[in-house]
């Protein structure tokens, strides 16, 4: 998969080079001093003990500990820690971001672990080649290496490496999203670290744990692991454990709509990683500020730590944040209305979504889930390493077969078909341009016009104006400007559906923490008209679906319903089970719509824009991204209103 070019080799000796002029040189020093006069073996044990003792206080003096080891093993010619040693140094590389230099040392340590036959430092090289696969976002190729790793340390019985990879394949399913296997292997590993008294390894595997409790809105949980996970940190000196606590607890804090709280932590999760060189958490962390200053309507900022981000993720290959990167960039300028550079970034972002989470790979990761435990099991390595073999061969020769059918079949097809069906689609595609821009040019001119007309007014007449009229202007500008970016935000929804630029990526969710969240997400829109949304829901009801999508349905319906509800009045957010489906109900009682309205909604294709019970405006596009978004989940839109007496949206998963 790599080969060393020159380039490579020169970055790598730069690299070598830069750390050893920076480590600390009177402690290191010290330590050579000590051991003098010990024998060779025990003054290499000593260095790589230290090595990996500071990998995470100080990874420069750490590489310096385990660079004087290598030489004493030359000087001594004792092979034996030769291999832990430059799996160490792989890890420590690793952790700066340099990933180039991880993986020559991961090599370097595998191929002296074959020379001399040693099983225990095999796996750790493949555990570590898991671990560079999971930094670079190659998950099924991370997840073929750990197996193999856990089923060498399985067979020695070595608890700690097993520990290790379970933690690793944890770590995978995280990424891919399939929150209850990753705390299923985070719980594993974090049994065999506390058998072992790993403090520190058991410090890691709670903050995973807690981590996942985030993802699933299991906040107290999450919280009071972070806190269990805290004392271990303290017990092992574990810093970079610090860090990820205070970047969890920052997740809590966004997820809870706390922003400031979740500046403060994540700036703090920064400095330390700064001071330990973890280069993926300093990544993370930037991502996290920029994302936390969007919400804020900081957006210099937010461009400032998302720059960083970006730069730093290209620099060091972590596609995974450089994905999530681009994500919140789109964000960015979306709100402020550059659509050319939104449509860039959400391209950038969706092409590494895609090399990511391809289906090849999502089939590939299922395939090594069950080939673990069939092995597991049963014991027969070489049989079912065939068997998979045979299985992949089939199914691309299978694949390459229906390829040339479908191929041949359309080649035919389409031979006398393809010009009539090139003048439908460009007819198609005028007529939704036509929509789109007649949509935009109506719509929007009455928001547009109204700043305008404000703003020419304050400028013309400021200082006749008294300041209870300046604040009723100045509200009025800002409730037009969120009129826009509303409009604009349901614009680029619509057009990435129009063009299959929505991929579902369906996982467990816990409908009722998805109501409430959305509910608080709209509570301040709906407090403008003094009102109220309840959220109603079954215990224990979760939902296999997207959670992206479902925000976007059940974010639009709400609003939908907040914008025809009379003031001082209720809206309520429910969920159900009804025999093999989840009913998501989103009720008000408010102006309420006819039958000729329900079907206009319901059976055609057009979008059209009715003013709110306070005049409030819109593009017509709410209820049609409902009706289009739940087409692509396969879901049903389900309409029930009665004139002046409100009205029932139900979506039906």
């Amino acid at each position: 998969m790599l080969f060393i070019n020159r380039k490579f080799i020169f970055l790598l000796l730069f690299s070598l080079f830069a750390f050893n002029s920076v480590f600390p040189q009177k402690e290191f020093n010290s330590l050579l001093k000590s051991i003098e006069k010990k024998s060779g073996k025990e003054q290499i044990n000593i260095l790589k003990n230290a090595c990996w003792d500071y990998r995470s206080k100080d990874p420069s003096l750490a590489i310096a500990f385990g660079k004087s080891a290598l030489n004493k093993i030359q000087q001594y010619d004792i092979s034996r820690s030769k291999s832990e040693i430059l799996n160490f140094l792989g890890v420590i590389y690793g952790n700066l971001g340099n990933l180039d230099s991880a993986y020559y040392y991961y090599q370097a340590a595998m191929n002296v672990a074959k020379e001399i036959e040693d099983s225990t430092q095999i796996a750790y090289s493949l555990n570590n080649f898991g671990d560079y696969y999971i930094k670079s976002a190659l998950y099924s190729a991370a997840l073929e290496k750990i197996f193999e790793a856990y089923r060498i340390f399985e067979s020695i019985g070595d608890n700690r490496g097993m520990a290790y990879s379970l933690n690793d394949i944890g770590e995978v399913y995280i990424a891919q999203k399939n929150y209850d296997k990753a705390l299923e292997y985070f719980k594993r590993s974090g049994e065999l670290r506390l058998i072992r008294r790993d403090n520190r390894g058991y410090a890691k595997s709670l903050i995973n744990i807690a981590s996942v409790y985030t993802y699933k809105y299991e906040f107290n949980d999450a919280l009071k692991t972070y806190e269990q996970a805290e004392k271990f940190c303290e017990l092992s000196e574990y810093t970079k454990g610090k860090s990820w606590i205070k970047a969890g607890i920052s997740d809590i804090y966004l997820n809870m709509g706390n922003y400031d709280k979740a500046l403060e932590n994540s700036f703090s999760a920064l400095d330390t990683d700064l001071i330990i060189g973890n280069k993926y958490g300093e990544i993370i962390a930037y991502n996290k500020i920029g994302y936390i200053y969007i919400k804020l309507n900081k957006f210099d900022d937010a461009k400032t730590y998302l720059y960083k981000a970006r730069d730093a993720a290209k620099n060091t290959g972590h596609l995974d944040q450089l994905m999530i990167a681009y994500e919140y960039l789109t964000q960015l300028a979306v709100i402020k209305n550059n659509f050319q550079l939104a449509y860039q970034y959400s391209v950038e972002s969706e092409s590494i979504r895609d090399s990511i989470y391809s289906h090849k790979d999502l089939n590939k990761i299922a395939d090594l889930q069950t080939a673990f435990f069939v092995e597991k099991k049963n014991r027969e390595n070489e049989l079912l390493k065939n068997d998979i073999t045979h299985q992949k061969t089939t199914r691309n020769y299978l694949f390459i077969i229906s390829l040339l059918i479908l191929a041949g079949v359309i080649l035919a097809v389409s031979k006398y078909r393809s010009e009539k069906k090139a003048n439908l689609l460009l007819n198609d595609i005028n007529n939704s341009k036509d929509k789109l821009f007649s949509i935009i040019a109506h719509d929007l001119n009455n928001p547009v016009g109204a700043i305008t007309s404000i703003s020419d007014f304050l400028r013309s007449d400021y200082n006749e104006i008294d300041e209870d009229e300046k604040k009723i202007l100045i509200n009025s500008i800002a409730d037009a400007s969120k009129d826009i970016q509303n409009m604009l935000f349901n614009l680029l929804n619509w057009a990435r559906s129009q063009h299959n630029g929505i991929k579902i990526n369906k996982v467990n969710l816990d409908i009722t923490n998805l109501l409430h969240s959305i509910a608080v997400s709209y509570k301040f829109l709906a407090k403008k008209k003094d009102i109220s949304i309840v959220v109603q829901s079954e215990d224990n009801l979760s939902v296999n679906g997207d959670k992206f999508i479902l925000e976007i349905i059940i974010g639009n319906l709400v609003t939908n319903a907040i914008k025809f509800s009379n003031e001082n009045s209720q809206i309520i957010v429910s969920a159900k089970k009804d025999k093999d489906n989840i009913l998501v109900v989103v009720k008000d009682f408010g102006r309420g719509m006819d039958n000729h309205t329900i079907d206009r909604i319901l059976k055609t294709d057009t979008s059209f824009t009715t003013e709110g019970t306070n005049n409030e405006k819109g593009i017509g596009l709410g209820l049609q991204i409902c009706k289009e978004f739940a087409s692509l989940h396969k879901a049903k839109l389900i309409i029930e209103s009665e004139i002046n007496k409100g009205s029932t949206f139900a979506l039906k998963i």
